[in-house]
């Protein structure tokens, strides 16, 4: 019978020192369900954002009161994360019935255009103008008009000076649209509504997305000109482009590299075919950079 005691105390004592264990195991990292999220989604960010605003939803509720200072410690350099974690705080369609938290999205903005103002390349320029652009609609809609108008004048100058940039101008709602038009700006432009005139302007695109190279269900390659192997010019060019909701490139611009490759670049991007990026049920219009490589 003590023997049969002194069993079953050391089993107690063995689960108990297995449960302490157990208990000393750090929980899962702050938003790693995000980030997988992320990885499985066919276009990373530029996919469902359904899907993705609930498991950030989710995340939410899962850290409690350590939710705002994990959120702002993972977002850490990626201008990326902060452009789409700032949607997921505030609009309506993400929220998925949690409370809108207005003012850490802006917040989450105005540390994102910290990481990319002043920065030449554009991708960064494109995600100034996004990320001002709602700045200035969230800043007008708590209130801080002298704030919304210097997020409006920042986003029109660039518009102004580098036309291309429309590609990045965000979808907002009618609501929005008169919001951010009625701001006051420093620049003279004729409102959200006005894609900056340009010999070839970019058609509007709900979804920005990054190298778009992966989607392709058909890459075409592009023809090295003889003139310019003859003449040694060589290098990667980037191509904006935008398609339709079937896949089917509307627009296509050269964006950098060698001037003697672009040409052959852009003809490459009208023919390729991508697969149709489907936001909320909804095939939509995409925008995205194809990078095409020559090599000498």
């Amino acid at each position: 019978m003590r023997m049969i005691k002194l069993l079953t105390c050391s089993f107690l004592l063995v689960l108990l020192c297995v449960s302490a264990l157990d208990a000393q195991q750090p929980n899962e990292a702050p938003f790693a369900s995000l980030e997988k999220a992320v990885k499985e989604e066919q276009g990373g960010w530029a996919g469902d954002k359904s899907r993705l605003s609930a498991v950030f939803v989710a995340e939410r509720k899962r850290l409690g009161d350590r939710f705002e200072s994990e959120l702002l410690n993972w977002l850490g350099s990626d201008p990326e994360r902060h452009y789409w974690i700032s949607f997921f705080l505030e609009a309506e369609s993400y929220l998925h019935g949690s409370k809108s938290l207005p003012h850490l999205s802006l917040l989450v903005k105005q540390q994102g255009l910290s990481l990319v103002q002043g920065k030449d390349d554009e991708r960064s320029r494109g995600y100034v103008v996004g990320l001002s652009i709602t700045a200035a609609i969230l800043s007008d809609e708590l209130g801080l008009r002298s704030l919304a108008s210097s997020y409006k004048t920042g986003a029109e100058a660039l518009l102004i000076r580098y036309p291309e940039l429309s590609v990045y101008v965000p979808a907002v709602s009618e609501a929005e649209r008169r919001r951010y038009d009625e701001i006051k700006s420093a620049t003279i432009r004729r409102g959200l509504t006005t894609v900056v005139a340009d010999n070839n302007p970019a058609p509007f695109a709900k979804v920005a997305g990054g190298v778009v190279n992966g989607r392709a269900l058909k890459m075409v390659l592009p023809l090295y000109p003889a003139s310019a192997r003859a003449s040694g010019a060589s290098g990667t060019v980037e191509v904006r482009i935008v398609f339709d909701e079937t896949g089917k490139v509307i627009w296509a611009k050269a964006i950098s590299g060698h001037p003697d490759l672009r040409q052959a670049a852009e003809d490459a991007a009208w023919r390729t075919k991508f697969s149709p990026t489907v936001l909320s049920g909804e095939a939509v219009k995409t925008s995205g950079i194809l990078v095409y490589n020559f090599v000498h």
